[in-house]
């Protein structure tokens, strides 16, 4: 949410009665504009994983609404959760058959979604299994197979731990993170989409078939060896946009040939650099495409990518290939033609993120302000999750004096945006103003400067509360002859959303400022 640099006439807003709170000076402040064109259809999430039932409840009930066609929202509040007794099979491996399924948590560091094998093998040990599951959605969530993750010893003996075995159209992950070993994330489907997140593993732990495209996420390798085993299938494979390579080791190779593999990285930066060659032996047969354009290291120099593999040879046969991409090649990697498809999908637009509500209290009731594309709001108190809403406002008469509430809104596939100011429930101050005409405000966010312009010569008096009524900046200047307009400097205030309160002599006016 940003502060859209113009003026803006002073508001006429009058006084409030007394015991209740300034909601429209609150509203002022949020700045959030539609994405689209039309308003979402209001739904409240379908499950809530600890409120509504377990895991096994919510799969339940999912596949019991999938002949109405609507997507199914399960909601997972942070904590964590061993769903491999509960819904997995003899190996705890869950299988998940179900489409138009969004997997949505409170947060991805928190929110940690489990399992542990007892036997190892890459198509047995899944955390989940999508099988024949499209259209799926997950957002800020941790899946974990816990089988020997941390056991550094068990590293070096063959132990494949799959956290996702995925077989299936049009997924998308927004800031998930697959944690294992080997074979971590095994792909298995025809379009996916990553947009943030991470992905953790010592061995071949991207590895398999589909056109996956990888958009700022970390890959994480644990030990010197493959990150993937790509087994390509289709038009473009693997493709790495602006990802991360880290982890605990150096030397590491890009990938090594399942089958016919198909791996590029574009605009990578290498924290851990890896080996000179960069890519490995091919398993079942040669690669086709193994390569990368404008890698970078940690501080952002060019890596020396002269020593770059170019010959590969299995079974009497022997390929070359170009390591490094020209601006040509690199160009048509795009997330049109890497997933578009005959149904021309953008999974881009599903993973926009609502702004922040900005919410304030008025007598018992907690309002923030509308969002034409939000499909709820989710409602936390002192951190935990509370509720979730369509409407815009919440009775907050069962709350005690003192707690923190916080709400944030969801998108369109359920994933939550930024969190909205926390109010603390019963201490809000009362802030009143009294608008006057002839005033107006304009703020520069590049050069974080207040310009206020009168009608009349006079001085001028600014003052910023936060959104708790606190007084956080205090200024005065005269106005200049020409144009009766004052500059003041907000260098000095911390960044924020702030209701703005000023005055030109007996003339005042109020709005609100996002600064950062």
């Amino acid at each position: 949410m940003m502060e859209r640099t113009g003026s803006h006439s002073a508001p006429s807003i009058g006084s409030v009665s007394r015991g209740r709170f300034l909601f429209h000076a609150i509203v002022l402040a949020a700045l959030a504009m539609p994405h689209s064109g039309f308003a979402l259809t209001r739904q409240k999430f379908n499950f809530v994983v600890g409120a509504n039932g377990d895991f096994k409840a919510a799969m339940a009930a999912a596949s019991s609404a999938a002949s109405s066609g609507n997507r199914f929202y399960i909601f997972f509040p942070d904590g964590q959760y061993d769903i491999g007794p509960l819904t997995g099979d003899t190996n705890q491996m869950t299988t998940f058959k179900t489409s138009n399924v969004s997997f949505i948590g409170q947060s991805a560091s928190n929110t940690v979604v489990y399992n542990q094998n007892t036997t190892e093998g890459i198509g047995v040990t899944s955390t989940l299994f999508f099988d024949g599951a499209n259209n799926l959605y997950l957002q800020d969530l941790t899946l974990m197979n816990k089988t020997n993750y941390g056991n550094t010893s068990t590293y070096n003996v063959t132990g494949r731990y799959v956290v996702v075995m995925e077989q299936g159209d049009k997924i998308i992950y927004k800031n998930v993170a697959l944690k294992s070993t080997q074979d971590t994330y095994y792909t298995r489907g025809t379009r996916t989409y990553w947009e943030g997140g991470e992905i953790d593993g010592t061995t071949d732990f991207i590895c398999g078939g589909g056109d996956v495209f990888f958009d700022g996420v970390l890959l994480w390798e644990m030990k010197v060896s493959d990150i993937t085993a790509s087994q390509s299938n289709s038009t473009w494979g693997y493709v790495f946009k602006n990802c991360t390579v880290d982890g605990t080791v150096d030397g590491t190779n890009l990938g090594r040939s399942w089958a016919a593999a198909r791996v590029v990285y574009l605009n990578t930066t290498m924290n851990k650099l890896p080996s000179a060659a960069g890519w490995g032996d091919p398993m079942n047969s040669n690669p086709v495409v193994f390569a990368e354009y404008k890698s970078v290291t940690s501080t952002g120099s060019a890596v020396d990518l002269s020593k770059r593999r170019t010959s590969y040879t299995l079974n009497g046969t022997t390929v070359t290939l170009n390591p490094v991409l020209t601006d040509a090649q690199a160009a048509t990697y795009t997330l049109a033609n890497v997933l578009g498809g005959t149904d021309n999908w953008q999974p881009q637009t599903s993973t926009a993120q609502e702004p922040a509500p900005v919410v304030a209290q008025a007598g018992t009731t907690i309002g923030w302000n509308d969002d034409a594309n939000a499909l709820c709001w989710a409602i936390f108190k002192n951190g935990k999750y509370l509720a979730n809403t369509t409407t815009n406002s919440y009775d907050g008469s069962a709350l005690a004096k003192g707690d923190t509430i916080t709400v944030r809104a969801a998108n369109a596939m359920g994933g939550l945006g930024a969190s909205s100011n926390r109010l603390v429930y019963g201490t809000t101050a009362l802030i009143q103003v009294e608008g006057s005409a002839g005033l107006s405000h304009q703020y520069d966010a590049s050069s974080k400067t207040l310009r206020i312009v009168a009608a009349e010569p006079g001085e001028t008096k600014v003052r910023l509360y936060s959104l708790n009524g606190t007084l956080a900046f205090s200024r005065s200047a005269p106005t200049t002859a020409a144009d009766h307009g004052a500059e003041i400097s907000l260098g000095a205030v911390n960044p924020g959303t702030y209701l703005l309160r000023y005055s030109v002599g007996t003339a005042t006016g109020a709005g609100s400022i996002e600064v950062w």
